[in-house]
């Protein structure tokens, strides 16, 4: 029998996706009231503001109380019908259609670990469930339920027949990686590819296609200020397709209580150290059940050497530098498709493990989403990651060679306002409205009278229009790939500032320069020696900053573009901490 993977829709690399909690994103009758209906009027603005991918995290019956005590999507009680809070099946077919009206995906949420403790399903089938996490009941994926398996198939087909919707974002684990190639395929068959995304990986072909949690700039606890991608955007992504910068530590637990690490690595200690040898990748091709369906993994491989022979495993722990963790006993363990394969050999271990992000699968970047602001975040302190950053949300973000990734509000700079009931513990605990979980800001679209955030938001219009206007120069990166399509360019400033970076095909290069100085504004000088010929005649045009008299499009050679000064205004104003050119080589008969 043949079997085929089903890959990712052919527009996936032009997505620009941007998050909404439906019950917070819009207020018709005050807190916590957001509809299918009204998140729908908002539709011609986010069209206006450019993006054309909405993952929307507010659509099944949900508990309203369980975490941080307001109604989230992750206290699922039933995933396979809407919660009648947000409107009715007509209401949510609607938006959708809306959305597709108007240029924009849909993606729904799917939280794949199991439900509420007071959902019918744990009564109407106790075998599909075991032990359980976040207070919830967990669905036994590796106990041979074929009527589980089905049912999970079935509902996520059905939210594609009957509502045409384009994908999931696939919250904590995808658990099993046959039921979602299955679905891609089954999908494909009716006609539509799906997207889906995962929420922190593996992005595996035919399973999941990027992830949200790929590049983070911000996260639980804010701005990530150690990322490379902050001052190196292309540079950082450049070493990342290519692997450059993946280094894996091993932690092996016997179960006689020793611990073997290999970060412990003292010359003078008395004990054994484990050596870790990476040894390249394997890629394996997965066919599924139905023997029509397949997806392909990409395994790495590691050689562990200097262990203790004697002594019984019981896991084995493998770490890369970002911190995330990969491990052999699956016990307790919630992201598990994080799984260490391992054998024994002569004098050591044998260890596969699946990459974060496989080959040929494409880069993301994520500049916000709900998740910031998680327990522990300063009550003081605003969760959104740009607050205002023209240079964060462009520079790192929204041109950069990587898929984007933002939560609603972001655009305009929305202040941090909690709904009243959000309390600050995840069940729960402390006073309510302290809470900084974004998932519970309630957004204030009379900000928007505000001159600096209707001047944040025309910039961010302007911004995304300039990615979306460019398909053919902004492309993300893709694992495995080497390319000089995007790379760094050398500056001088008086300040240090990030490093510039450019996009060319053909005769036309897009630069993209950064100032994030909220006092200072910055002269620059970019050389562009390595880009174009020192002859050529160019035509230059200003995308966005401040052009001083007579720059905002002329001509000039090379040579002379390479000498020349821009300024970039400091950051957190209008048209500020960001320089966006533009620069086409004119042929012969062009001018």
């Amino acid at each position: 029998m043949s079997y085929k993977i089903t890959d990712a829709p052919d527009d996936l690399d032009q997505l620009v996706i941007y998050e909404i909690a439906t019950k917070s994103f819009t207020s018709p009758n005050g807190p916590e009231s957001g509809t299918f209906v009204s998140a729908e009027e908002k539709i011609p603005y986010l069209e206006e503001l450019g993006i054309n991918a909405v993952w929307l995290t507010g659509h099944q019956l949900c508990d309203f109380r369980h975490f941080y005590n307001i109604w989230t999507e992750y206290a699922c009680i039933r995933p396979d019908c809407l919660d009648p809070s947000l409107g009715s099946e007509a209401d949510f077919r609607h938006l959708i259609e809306s959305a597709h009206s108007h240029g924009i995906k849909v993606f729904l949420d799917v939280i794949t670990h199991g439900v509420m403790e007071n959902s019918p399903l744990v009564k109407e089938h106790p075998d599909w469930f075991l032990g359980g996490s976040w207070g919830m009941r967990d669905f036994d994926w590796y106990g041979a339920h074929a009527d589980l398996d089905a049912w999970w198939v079935d509902t996520w087909l059905w939210y594609v027949k009957e509502f045409e919707i384009d994908g999931y974002r696939l919250d904590v684990a995808h658990y099993r990686n046959d039921l979602w190639a299955l679905i891609r395929r089954k999908a494909a068959a009716l006609g539509k590819k799906i997207t889906i995304i995962a929420e922190n990986g593996p992005a595996i072909r035919g399973v999941t296609d990027i992830l949200q949690h790929g590049e983070a700039v911000g996260n639980n606890r804010g701005l990530n200020r150690s990322f490379r991608m902050l001052y190196d955007a292309a540079g950082y992504c450049r070493d990342r397709q290519r692997r450059l910068n993946e280094r894996y530590e091993v932690k092996i637990l016997y179960k006689d209580g020793t611990v073997q690490d290999s970060r412990d690595c003292v010359w003078f200690d008395k004990n054994k150290v484990p050596e870790v040898i990476c040894e390249g990748s394997v890629l394996k091709e997965i066919i599924c059940a139905d023997g029509c369906t397949a997806y392909s993994i990409q395994m790495g491989k590691l050689r562990v050497e200097n262990i203790y022979r004697g002594k019984k495993i019981k896991n084995i722990q493998v770490t890369d530098k970002e911190g995330h963790v990969w491990n052999s006993d699956r016990e307790g363990n919630l992201e598990v498709d994080y799984t260490v394969d391992y054998t024994m050999t002569g004098n050591g271990l044998a260890v596969e493990i699946p990459f974060r992000i496989q080959d040929g699968q494409f880069l993301s970047v994520q500049l916000s989403c709900h998740d910031n602001g998680w327990v522990g975040f300063p009550e003081q302190e605003n969760p959104y990651t740009a607050k205002g950053s023209r240079y964060l949300a462009g520079y790192t973000t929204l041109l950069a060679p990587a898929i984007p990734v933002f939560m609603s509000g972001e655009e305009f700079n929305a202040d941090y306002r909690p709904l009243p009931q959000l309390a600050p513990g995840l069940y729960g605990e402390g006073e309510p409205g302290k809470g900084r979980w974004l998932y519970g800001s309630w957004i204030d679209w009379e900000q928007l009278k505000n001159p600096e955030k209707a001047a944040m938001l025309e910039d961010m219009k302007r911004i995304i229009q300039i990615r979306r206007a460019h398909p053919h120069l902004i492309r993300p990166g893709k694992m495995g790939e080497k390319t000089d399509r995007f790379c760094p360019v050398d500056y001088d400033a008086e300040e240090i500032l990030p490093i510039p970076y450019c996009y060319r095909e053909e005769n036309e290069v897009l630069l993209i320069a950064a100032n994030p100085d909220e006092e200072k504004d910055v002269w620059i000088r970019l050389d562009l020696s390595q880009i174009l010929q020192p002859e050529s005649r160019c035509r230059v045009s200003i995308l966005f900053g401040e052009a001083q008299e007579d720059e905002a499009e002329f001509v000039e050679n090379g040579i002379n573009l390479s000498e020349h000064k821009w300024l970039i205004r400091r950051d957190k104003t209008s048209r500020g901490g960001l320089l966006v050119l533009k620069i086409e080589e004119i042929r012969k008969g062009q001018e």
